[in-house]
């Protein structure tokens, strides 16, 4: 009788679990609204005007109904929209994710099939990405029905790094850097994959082009030699040509790139270039001292969200046993400023908060970061509510307070 409640707990749970956890991305946004525009990717993009089309996301995979992150433990989790809380990514209630094929626990995989969050897409409801070592990866939603879909079959103990490096993808194309010494002529080139039929095309072998992909604009791909050329050209790189410098950046919305730089008198600026019309703008921010690093963590249509990377002492601490200082790269503030350099403020203050994540990500009023708090104590560093940190962006623009996103187990 035990054994037969056992299983039917068991077949009740994965029931629920399916209910619950349906995926709700049937269909793919097209990740052209405000803020850092990445996944997913669609054919339409090839049809979008005045549109960048980018990927430059290291923390986050955006989806129109989650957010997918490296949670506690290193397992892959995912943020609900529908709820705000965060749950473990596997779809089996019997999984311990430590089996080597659980997609939650990607680094522990003996198929190496996971996420690699700068080189994932997601294109007609279903992951892809490569694994660097000359292999494109698939999986569906929810981690099942896991492929290998190409492998270049490179001798890897014959070369001295990962064959392929940086790619970006549009429509149903993955285009990827193959490096020089992984190339059977010594050189780079510039491939491309097409999930739809399969097909792995070296277009460099085709054309003589070569270009280190960048970003899509107006059906074109731009990107650079690894010299000091940078290129454009078409999406088959028939049409090849030099260009002049284009100040892109890894936040953008529409047809401009959005960046705040320090220029050569140490003065803060907003800074935007326009593809649509070539032209920058740039605007000092009056009232931002010049000390220390400005990090740009989120950038939207109005506001571009920072903090200042700089060098904490928090006491010292016991080291092998010495006394050691010890430290932390923020000052636990969080700072908003309009396009047109004014209306600076800081939205988010805590002395013993630490940033740790490389970006954020806002979803309504939900302000998200990776971080945490942390001081000195008695000479023993003590640290809490570490990890995905979410908070409440009030009337006035602050959040008012950062603390963990529950994680439903």
């Amino acid at each position: 009788m035990k054994k037969l409640f056992a299983l039917l707990l068991a077949f009740t749970l994965l029931f629920l679990t399916a209910c619950n956890n349906k995926p709700a991305d049937s269909t793919t946004g097209t990740g052209t609204g405000t803020g850092n525009p990445q996944n997913p990717v669609t054919p339409n993009e090839l049809e979008l005007k005045d549109t960048i089309i980018c990927k430059y996301t290291r923390d986050f995979i955006d989806l129109p109904s989650r957010v997918i992150y490296e949670g506690s433990g290193g397992l892959v989790h995912y943020y609900s929209k529908a709820d705000g809380k965060a749950y473990v990514y596997c779809f089996d209630p019997l999984c311990e994710h430590d089996d080597g094929y659980c997609l939650a626990a990607a680094w522990k995989s003996v198929e190496t099939l996971g996420f690699n969050f700068g080189y994932t897409f997601f294109i007609n409801n279903r992951f892809y990405g490569h694994t660097g070592f000359g292999q494109i990866i698939s999986f569906s939603f929810d981690g099942t029905d896991k492929k290998i879909e190409y492998d270049a079959e490179y001798d890897n103990d014959a070369i001295s790094g990962n064959p392929w490096g940086h790619c970006i993808a549009i429509g149903p194309y993955i285009y990827i850097d193959l490096r020089s010494y992984a190339s059977e002529d010594g050189k780079a080139h510039t491939l491309r994959f097409n999930v739809e039929t399969g097909e792995m095309e070296d277009l460099t072998e085709k054309t003589g082009n070569y270009m280190y992909p960048s970003f899509f604009y107006n059906g074109m791909i731009y990107g650079y030699d690894h010299g000091s050329g940078y290129l454009k050209a078409d999406l088959d790189l028939n049409s090849y040509e030099e260009i002049e410098r284009i100040p892109y950046s890894n936040h953008f919305s529409g047809s401009r790139f959005l960046n705040m730089i320090r220029d050569q008198d140490g003065i803060y600026k907003t800074h935007f270039y326009d593809m649509k019309t070539g032209t920058t703008e740039m605007h000092e921010i009056p009232g931002l001292t010049i000390d220390g690093s400005r990090v740009l963590l989120y950038a939207d249509e109005n506001y571009l969200y920072f903090y200042k990377y700089e060098e904490f002492l928090l006491g010292e601490v016991w080291f092998r046993g010495e006394l050691k200082p010890t430290y932390k790269y923020n000052d636990g503030s969080i700072y908003r400023v309009n396009h047109d350099g004014t209306g600076l403020v800081c939205i988010y203050e805590e002395s013993e908060f630490n940033i740790t994540g490389r970006e954020a990500i806002i979803i309504g009023d939900q302000f998200l970061v990776e971080g945490k708090n942390v001081r000195v104590r008695d000479n023993q560093t003590e640290t809490w509510d570490s990890g995905l940190l979410v908070g409440t962006i009030g009337a006035d623009g602050k959040i008012d307070e950062l603390k963990p996103v529950e994680v439903v187990e």
